[in-house]
């Protein structure tokens, strides 16, 4: 029964000095020089009449931003607006366009000198 008692202690102790030992294990292979994908970009068109509305914010937890929002006529840009910061950058602008044409919008830049584009948003006015 002290046999028992004495292998299930031990079993006990080994099992719950394993975790911490994995998780000194993973800390060490963090590298903070390595950029994790936490910026988050996104723009917003809407059309009201021939007047198109864009918008769109950066964020990324304190890092520089510098970025532009710009609305293209096929290859052609419309217009475009441009915002630095730390942390969080916001964009809202208006511009005169077609009806029938579509646009597009992108929001690109970098994020601690690390270049950043948005997908692609097309709509028609």
């Amino acid at each position: 029964m002290k046999k028992i008692v004495s292998l299930l202690l031990a079993m006990l102790l080994v099992f719950s000095i394993t975790p911490v030992g994995f998780a000194a294990d993973l800390d060490t292979l963090i590298d903070d020089d390595i950029p994790l994908p936490v910026t988050v970009a996104s723009g917003s068109l809407t059309f009201s009449g021939t007047t198109a509305t864009c918008s769109g914010s950066v964020s990324d937890l304190n890092k520089t931003i510098v970025a532009t929002m710009t609305l293209y006529h096929g290859s052609t840009p419309v217009a475009s607006w441009s915002e630095s910061g730390t942390s969080y950058v916001d964009f809202y602008g208006t511009c005169t366009v077609t009806k029938g044409q579509s646009y597009t919008l992108i929001i690109s830049g970098t994020v601690n000198g690390i270049p950043f584009s948005t997908t692609p948003l097309t709509k028609t006015c």
